[in-house]
């Protein structure tokens, strides 16, 4: 069984929109009693409430809330268990040495989003919402017969469209596709990624190409008077600028995960730590716009669908050794790779792909562990000194 969220816009009326706005208040205001509530009670007493007790504390915030009544009693409980997981992340950081965030009471306009659990909805031509009636929706795919939807969130984007999630659990169906065997990538600024069979991606830069739309749109708003008309359709333009960006960044590492995906069945990849990189200032904001860790998780859950593996390897010096074992150092200026020794020249992203697929897919090479998912593996650091040892 696999969870999957299938997202499809939908478009309520007038009244059925107001009816959504008032709905989002409620829960916004529900989840500022009840954390004020858990708050309180800790600092005053020293107990920590649980997700059951700000359960029972419902029936006491209805009764002095009438109009929270009118609000399914799903959406009300699974704002507790957002609280609930708002705590958890929060020592879970504590722990790990993190930098924590406490978790904030949510001001006007800051909760864009309500939960029905279990109950509440149903979808058929229409989406039927409880409370709200039957709205228009566009199902651009349809959600298989044996799957069990579990979740429906709604949720207003920035741009004041809505749109309605569900989360399904389905069976996983492994696609019999042709494909060729093994493949390594190397992904970079330069070129999205590199492939071991020569094919390089451009980088596409989104960030980059819309920056200066960006700069003059954010002048524009820091100026506009807090409150005023003018303010709102200056947030409105500007929220359409970041949303566009971010479409076509999702849309393009779609396309790019499935055309692998389809075509190989084990994928080498690098460890990158990308975290750590992009405290590089110099090279942050372009790590951040190519979006790898989106990349690679998006590899993560796709090759799962053909029975394949992602294999993570060490990154060290695949960019500084050449296929015949001799090293060439590089700074990040040289894109050329140029082997003194055996004489090839080739781009340094090719090359270092050629050595992720030789390090991961040897056969003195064991696998160790997962990584949360049955679709990727870890390639020891020993196992990958001791292949480029070998390769030297």
């Amino acid at each position: 069984m696999q969870k999957r969220t299938y997202k499809f816009r939908f478009y309520p009326s007038k009244q059925q929109e107001y009816e959504l706005y008032k709905f989002l208040e409620l829960a916004r205001f529900t989840y500022n009693k009840q954390l004020e509530l858990k708050i309180n009670k800790y600092k005053e007493e020293n107990i920590n409430l649980t997700q059951f007790d700000l359960n029972n504390n419902l029936i006491k915030l209805k009764e002095d809330n009438p109009e929270l009544k009118n609000i399914h009693s799903q959406i009300l409980q699974e704002i507790n268990k957002r609280i609930k997981f708002a705590f958890n992340n929060f020592y879970r950081k504590l722990k790990t040495k993190e930098n924590p965030g406490f978790p904030r009471f949510k001001g006007r306009n800051r909760y864009d989003s309500i939960t029905y659990s279990q109950s509440g909805f149903k979808l058929n031509k229409k989406l039927y919402l409880s409370k709200i009636g039957e709205v228009n929706i566009v199902k651009h795919r349809e959600i298989k017969e044996n799957s069990k939807i579990k979740t429906l969130t709604i949720k207003k984007t920035c741009t004041n469209k809505w749109f309605a999630c569900f989360s399904v659990e389905e069976e996983i169906h492994k696609k019999q596709i042709k494909q060729e065997s093994y493949i390594g990538i190397d992904l970079g600024l330069n070129h999205f990624y590199a492939d071991s069979k020569g094919n390089t991606i451009d980088n596409p830069k989104f960030l980059r190409k819309l920056e200066n739309k960006l700069v003059k749109s954010s002048r524009k708003h820091s100026r506009k008077i807090k409150g005023s008309k003018n303010r709102y359709k200056s947030r409105l333009k500007l929220a359409k600028i970041h949303e566009k960006l971010s479409n076509q960044r999702i849309d393009f590492l779609h396309k790019e995960s499935r055309k692998l995906v389809n075509n190989y069945q084990n994928i080498a990849v690098e460890n990158l730590q990308i975290r750590n990189m992009v405290k590089n200032h110099y090279l942050s904001k372009s790590i951040n716009d190519a979006s790898w860790n989106k990349f690679l998780q998006m590899l993560s859950y796709k090759v799962e669908e053909t029975g394949g593996k992602i294999i993570e390897i060490n990154p060290r010096n695949t960019s500084q050794y050449c296929i015949c074992g001799n090293k060439v150092e590089k700074t990040l200026a040289i894109r050329i790779h140029k082997c003194n020794k055996c004489g090839i020249e080739i781009d340094r992203d090719v090359m270092s792909a050629i050595l992720i697929k030789n390090i991961a897919f040897n056969n003195t090479i064991t696998t160790v562990g997962t990584t949360g998912s049955n679709a990727w593996e870890n390639v020891s650091v020993e196992a990958s000194m001791n292949q480029e040892a070998q390769v030297r």
